[in-house]
């Protein structure tokens, strides 16, 4: 889910128990790459909901939650942060933890 605004973003974490924030730039060829590669890894995890957003359509984005690299993904669970990768990630190592997460949240 493409989110807009920083409401849009605020709103995406508070209303999902697992969700997965991707902050993307616009001319970033690792977001383009890894994206697809996120939302496919996802589909084998269905209580995890992804939503992305383009740090130069919503700018207020990097600051709140100091992201000033491309790519940053981070997991929230229940509206708190408990993964943070960001620019050189590593699919399978963050799968790992998301599972952990998952298993240990008990979704």
């Amino acid at each position: 889910m493409k989110l807009h605004s920083i409401d849009n973003v605020e709103s995406f974490i508070s209303t999902n128990r697992l969700a997965v924030l991707f902050i993307s730039s616009p001319g970033c060829s690792v977001c383009q790459a890894l994206l697809p590669r996120i939302e496919d890894m996802l589909q084998t995890h269905p209580q995890v909901e992804l939503g992305y957003a383009d740090a130069s359509e919503v700018p207020e984005v990097t600051g709140k939650f100091l992201a000033f690299g491309a790519p940053t993904i981070l997991v929230f669970a229940e509206g708190k942060e408990q993964i943070r990768e960001g620019r050189f990630i590593r699919l399978e190592e963050f799968e790992n933890r998301l599972e952990k997460l998952i298993a240990m949240t008990n979704y």
